[in-house]
């Protein structure tokens, strides 16, 4: 009943990709929030085929590899419906790996064979899991990476500098809208505390990009959620004034985060 009083004073805007969005802001909405979804990116699976062939090539050679590491929930969604068509029964002598809680949590549910690891809860990065005590001794090992297209490149450079042998599997792409964009109506009118959540680097990146101008300087006198230092350092740099920075993009740490900024300034 307190976080409700609390979130009760907060009028959100969430740029999630559609999905995601609609599951968090019901959290959110449940809690008291009020909340607008203004999704920022969208998310496409690969359809082209070269990348067909590309995915159905590393689905085929699945056995081939020691350790496979799915970087998101989009990754394990689409991964897993490629797998389902080839292998009625995963190879037994995989280890899969997780960027992120939510993510291991889907992807076990999906699982029918294996061994799950994945990276501590306070961290849902590259970072974090290249910790991992399974990932420190991998040379020659073969690592498959079940991704978005034109993802992060840090997971694999590191892998491979500790000599191991790495492939990427592209999964489907994230799409920024059109450019120009005028914010939400009822969150750029509100009468409540304005708070933009944000969930990653590329979607404030697509925010700072496509919101009009004029929006743009009014929504940076907002305050703004952010998953963590590398994410907040790039909104701050962004020109960003009121930063609230949670642990990680979980929802128990957005949450978190936005709860003890609501009792310190609301």
């Amino acid at each position: 009943m307190i976080a409700e009083q609390r979130l009760s004073a907060c009028h959100l805007l969430v740029v999630r990709p559609q999905t995601q969005g609609q599951q968090w802001a019901k959290k959110l909405v449940a809690m008291g929030a009020t909340v607008s979804l203004q999704p920022m990116m969208n998310i496409v699976p690969l359809r082209d085929e070269v990348s067909e062939r590309d995915i159905i090539n590393h689905i085929l050679g699945f056995a081939e590899y020691k350790k496979v590491i799915f970087i998101s929930q989009n990754a394990v969604t689409y991964g897993m419906q490629w797998l389902d068509r080839y292998w009625p029964q995963l190879p037994i002598d995989i280890e899969f790996f997780a960027i992120g809680k939510t993510t291991a949590a889907l992807l076990e549910e999906q699982m029918q064979a294996g061994v799950l690891h994945y990276s501590p809860e306070q961290a849902m990065n590259s970072e974090a899991l290249l910790a991992h005590p399974k990932l420190q001794n991998i040379a020659d090992e073969k690592i498959l990476i079940f991704r978005g297209k034109n993802g992060r490149e840090y997971l694999a450079e590191q892998l491979m500098a500790r000599a191991a042998i790495v492939a990427y599997c592209d999964l489907y792409e994230r799409q920024s809208p059109s450019k120009n964009i005028t914010l939400d109506d009822e969150f750029r009118c509100t009468k409540k505390q304005a708070i933009l959540a944000v969930h990653s680097g590329e979607t404030l990146n697509n925010v700072c990009e496509n919101i009009s101008a004029e929006d743009m300087k009014w929504l940076k006198q907002k305050t703004i959620l952010l998953p963590g230092e590398r994410v907040a350092e790039m909104a701050r740099q962004a020109g960003f004034v009121h930063v609230i920075t949670a642990e990680n993009a979980t929802h128990e740490s957005m949450v978190a985060a936005l709860l003890a900024y609501t009792n310190k300034y609301i």
